[in-house]
């Protein structure tokens, strides 16, 4: 609906026809009701007329529970009724006042074709071929068509003449799926790709190479350890000072360097350096490196050393699985580090690695794991209840079950409170409370990297979304 600028951060219309503000009518005094002004004339990229049914329909799917996605809950508590009075208006009715809905929420999810899926059974929408990659089925009104995927090799887009912004100068683009980061810079070097994200260990070599830009930024992303919150699942981290333990006794600074060589931040509290609520200094929990107060805590805590160094109590030892995302090597490398480092307090973690899709069911469904590392990201707002709040562990990020009563009262303060400085008060205040909790252990803000291809022109790497302005990107050669 609405799109967000990567060199300003402002809103700019999209598939609405303007941004909604108070002086043209598009949020109500209250703040209570959004009037949407949809553009006409775009169409599917099977020619049928995009609508406000298709607003409607989409809203309606990810408020619906049966979606099993993550962001329901937080948009059913914020979202009373999603209406059409015609065609080309969309009307959203709140059940509170949420100050960054337009960037959250109408900025952030894309919308889906009504006429096509329309009466499948909301389970079965991820096997739908719309989901599964059949081009009669998977349709947008972007400004490339899908034409096919290969599974392990590419993915291919060609261009929408009839786009309503106007015809892409591209003829198609090719998303190349190779084995790891060295084929990626091993293609990039050689020109077999024109742009991608390297990683970290190769950002100096690339910066050398004549025919590629590089770039490095700071995101709104993180790598942060989850624990198990539920005593149904462990009983080892229910005490808040186990946790504060194992956040003193991982090094991050080292992880920082020897594994992100050095484009990496060690996070104070959790929110991201580009983040306007970002206050370093405004939070008291910082958790630098400290093994013997790690070892003071698990102490008191009456966690005692095994004659095998490792620590117990009441007949249970302090050893437990970490799961990891396999082929994230930088999120292997840091699980391998810490395993090492816990072991010195006293702790044995056994780091073990799955694939993503396999990962992601064991955490937000089956909730089947002890502790994780894993990367996430937000959005340019700073509002993070789908993370922290109780009804995240519902339908959310809240993956470990964390439910704190003052959390959510700040979080909902942050929401409703228009004043920007007020909000950023709310939310460091939030992070304190957090960071003596530690439901989650926010480890690093990684900076991003990326090249691309000197032929390549308009394509711009940044935090936002790269593709913003895809139907400018052109090539110099023509080819």
């Amino acid at each position: 609906m609405l799109g967000v600028n990567p060199d300003t951060g402002g809103l700019f219309p999209d598939l609405a026809a303007e941004v909604p503000t108070r002086e043209n009518g598009g949020i109500a005094a209250d703040g209570l009701t959004y009037t949407l002004k949809l553009r006409q004339g775009v169409k599917w990229h099977d020619g049928q007329p995009f609508t406000s049914k298709d607003v409607v329909f989409t809203w309606n799917l990810l408020l619906n529970k049966d979606l099993g996605s993550p962001f329901t809950g937080e948009l059913s508590e914020r979202i009373d009724a999603v209406t059409a009075p015609d065609d080309y208006t969309v009307v959203f009715r709140m059940k509170k006042v949420v100050a960054p809905f337009l960037v959250s929420n109408l900025a952030a999810y894309d919308i889906v074709p009504e006429h096509v899926l329309r009466g499948v059974p909301v389970a079965e929408i991820k096997s739908h071929p719309f989901s599964t990659g059949d081009p009669k089925a998977s349709i947008g009104t972007g400004p490339f068509r899908f034409k096919e995927a290969i599974k392990d090799d590419r993915g291919v887009v060609v261009k929408n003449p009839a786009y309503f912004k106007g015809e892409p100068a591209l003829d198609e683009y090719i998303f190349k799926v190779v084995k790891d980061s060295t084929v990626a810079v091993s293609q990039l070097k050689t020109g077999e790709a024109d742009y991608g994200a390297i990683a970290a260990s190769f950002y100096e070599d690339m910066a050398k190479q004549p025919n590629l830009t590089v770039a490095k930024y700071d995101t709104y992303s993180f790598v942060f350890l989850g624990f198990q919150l539920d005593q149904a699942k462990t009983g080892l981290f229910q005490q808040k000072e186990v946790r504060q333990a194992l956040a003193y006794a991982i090094d991050r600074e080292a992880i920082a360097r020897g594994i992100y060589f050095g484009l990496a931040k060690v996070a104070v509290g959790t929110m991201p350096v580009l983040s306007w609520a970002y206050a370093p200094d405004q939070v008291t929990a910082k958790y630098p490196y400290d093994p013997q107060r790690a070892n003071q805590l698990l102490d008191e805590a009456g966690w005692r050393r095994g004659s095998d160094g490792i620590r117990a109590r009441d007949g249970k030892r302090l050893s437990f699985t970490m799961w990891v995302v396999a082929g994230i090597k930088e999120h292997e490398q840091a699980a391998t580090v810490i395993q090492q480092q816990w072991k010195a307090v006293g702790v044995e973690v056994s780091p073990k690695t799955e694939e993503f899709t396999a990962w992601l069911t064991r955490m937000t469904e089956r909730k089947d794991f002890e502790s994780f590392i894993v990367g996430f990201g937000w959005g340019s707002d700073p509002d993070q209840s789908s993370m922290w709040s109780c009804g995240g562990a519902k339908s959310g990020f809240n993956l470990n079950s964390y439910c704190n009563p003052k959390v959510d009262e700040l979080l909902g303060r942050g929401l409703s409170e228009l004043d920007q400085e007020k909000r950023k008060a709310a939310y460091t205040e939030m992070q304190n409370i957090l960071g003596e909790d530690l439901p989650s252990h926010v480890l690093l803000f990684a900076q991003a990297t990326a090249a691309v291809n000197k032929r390549v022109c308009n394509l711009f790497p940044n935090a936002i979304n790269v593709w913003w302005n895809a139907h400018t990107h052109w090539v110099t050669d023509g080819k």
